[in-house]
């Protein structure tokens, strides 16, 4: 039996910290984020840089302080590592897509937030684009959501897991709230799995 990967319904966490960007007739189905296979490849650029930046700041701040080479070295380290951890912690907390019972809502930023939303009765068509490589080993890829009367006429999710499901996912969504308003006829492509029950 296949393996779903978007059965989790979102915690009362998120639930929380989500609740203020919902409408009252409104309510959170998932939250997710940037692919884990892309937040790795992401720390490890980090860890050249700005990691060797902070690593010969620690070299130095250890030759300045005279703590020893072997000290020296570890508080290099240290400096380097904890550089890289701290801008892949923020790439991953300043990009969430949420999907709600109405809406596609893309939040980007931690402190000063930019939020992308579309309604369901807006989205037009669905696109995955994903590599080969993004495919077989990184199992992620980038979701475009075609859509009607805005400027660009996409919004995109990108490098999430496993997009096909979310696609999945993101259809049976669309498709239950036009059932629910009575715009059957203008479905998308057919569902190829259920992913939600």
């Amino acid at each position: 039996m296949a393996k779903f990967h978007y059965r989790e319904s979102p915690t009362q966490k998120q639930l929380n910290a989500f609740k203020k960007y919902l409408s009252e007739d409104e309510e959170l189905v998932l939250v997710t984020s940037l692919s884990q296979a892309y937040i790795r490849s992401k720390f490890i650029i980090y860890l050249l840089f700005p990691g060797f930046l902070f690593f010969g700041l620690g070299l130095g701040l250890g030759w300045l302080l005279g703590i020893g080479k072997v000290w020296a070295l570890i508080l290099a380290l240290l400096g380097m590592i904890f550089a890289a951890l701290l801008k892949t912690m923020h790439i991953y907390h300043s990009n969430r897509y949420l999907l709600t019972t109405r809406r596609v809502i893309i939040k980007h930023g931690v402190f000063g937030v930019k939020l992308s939303t579309t309604l369901f009765d807006k989205i037009t068509h669905l696109e995955v684009d994903q590599s080969i490589t993004d495919r077989i080993l990184m199992h992620h890829g980038s979701i475009i959501i075609n859509t009607a009367g805005m400027n660009k006429g996409e919004i995109i999710l990108k490098y999430v897991d496993y997009p096909l499901e979310l696609k999945n996912l993101l259809e049976r969504l669309i498709n239950r709230e036009r059932e629910q308003f009575g715009l059957r006829g203008a479905t998308l492509t057919e569902v190829e799995g259920e992913i939600i029950s």
